[in-house]
C-alpha cells in the first residue's frame, strides 16, 4: 500500500503547537514555553530549507532568540527537508551547535489490529488531566518535563487521551491528536517503570487503535526503540519510509529527549 506522507510530515513538523508558544519568522517557527525549560519539543527552532536565505544570520537569529529568554538553543530541521543538517554541519559547527541525525522509520496504521489486551489491565479514555497521572506515570517513569506538554494538550479538543490501570491506579498512558488534515499522530507512549513488560502498552495501543479507526483518521507514528516498535507492528502500523531528521543543539551533547 503506498501512502503519501506529505501531509503527515506537515504535522511532524507543527505538533509542538498542540503544547507551546510559537513566534513566526520567514525561515521558519520559534517555539518557546519559558515554564517548561526540560522540554527540547517545547523549546526548538524549526527552519525551512528552501526559506533560508542567509544561514548563519538565521542561526544568529535563533541563539539571540533563546539566550535572551534564559533558554537553551535547540533547532530542528523539517522532516520534509531529510538529512539536511549533514549537509550543512559545518555552518551549524561554525555557530556554535552541535548537530546529529536521527533516523527514523515512520510506520503508517495500514493492518489489522492483532492485539489481545490482558483483561486484568482497565483502559480509559481521559479527557481530562489529573495529578495523579503526574505521580504514578510520568514522575515514576523518571520523565518529569512531559508533565506540562501533556497537560496542556489535554486542553486541546484535538487531543486523544487513553490511561491505563492496574489495580485502580494509573500505570501508563498513550496520546495523541488529530490534525485539520484527517491526520492523527500518536505523540507519546509511556508506562510506569514498575510496571514495564505486564503489557501495559499494547493495552493502550490496542484502545487507542481501535479508537482512531472508528474515528476513521489516518494515522501515522514514528517508534522510539524496538519495544514500541514490536507493539506497534502488533496493532497493525506498517513501515512506510525512513528519513533522517536533523537536530542541533548550542554547545552542548545530544538531549535525550
Amino acid at each position: 500500500m503506498t501512502v503519501d506522507m506529505t501531509r503527515f510530515y506537515r504535522e511532524e513538523d507543527l505538533f509542538p503547537l498542540e503544547f507551546t508558544g510559537m513566534t513566526e519568522r520567514p525561515w521558519g517557527i520559534l517555539f518557546h514555553n519559558e515554564g517548561n525549560r526540560d522540554s527540547y519539543d517545547s523549546n526548538h527552532a524549526l527552519i525551512i530549507r528552501d526559506q533560508v536565505d542567509d544561514l548563519p544570520r538565521v542561526l544568529q537569529e535563533i541563539t539571540d532568540f533563546y539566550l535572551a529568554r534564559g533558554l537553551h538553543p535547540v533547532i530542528y530541521q523539517s522532516i520534509l527537508d531529510s538529512g539536511w543538517f549533514g549537509e550543512i554541519a559545518p555552518t551549524l559547527a561554525a555557530a556554535g551547535y552541535r548537530s546529529w541525525l536521527e533516523e527514523q522509520t515512520w510506520m503508517a496504521l495500514t493492518a489489522e489490529n492483532a492485539i489481545v489486551p490482558d483483561p486484568a489491565i482497565t483502559v480509559r479514555q481521559e479527557p481530562v488531566w489529573q495529578d495523579a497521572f503526574a505521580t504514578h506515570i510520568f514522575e515514576a517513569a523518571g520523565e518529569p518535563w512531559e508533565i506540562p506538554v501533556v497537560r496542556r494538550q489535554m486542553e486541546n479538543p484535538g487531543t486523544r487521551c487513553f490511561v491505563a490501570y492496574l489495580n485502580s491506579l494509573p500505570a501508563g498512558m498513550i496520546y495523541g491528536h488529530v490534525s485539520g488534515e484527517n491526520v492523527c499522530r500518536v505523540d507519546y507512549l509511556l508506562t510506569a517503570t514498575a510496571h514495564r513488560g505486564k503489557g501495559v502498552g499494547r493495552a493502550l495501543t490496542h484502545a487507542f487503535v481501535e479508537h482512531v479507526k472508528a474515528s476513521n483518521v489516518d494515522c501515522v507514528l514514528w517508534p522510539d526503540g524496538d519495544t514500541p516498535r514490536r507493539i506497534y507492528e502488533a496493532a497493525g502500523f506498517r513501515p512506510v519510509e525512513t528519513r533522517y531528521a536533523g537536530r542541533a543543539s548550542w554547545r552542548t551533547e545530544a538531549p535525550e529527549a
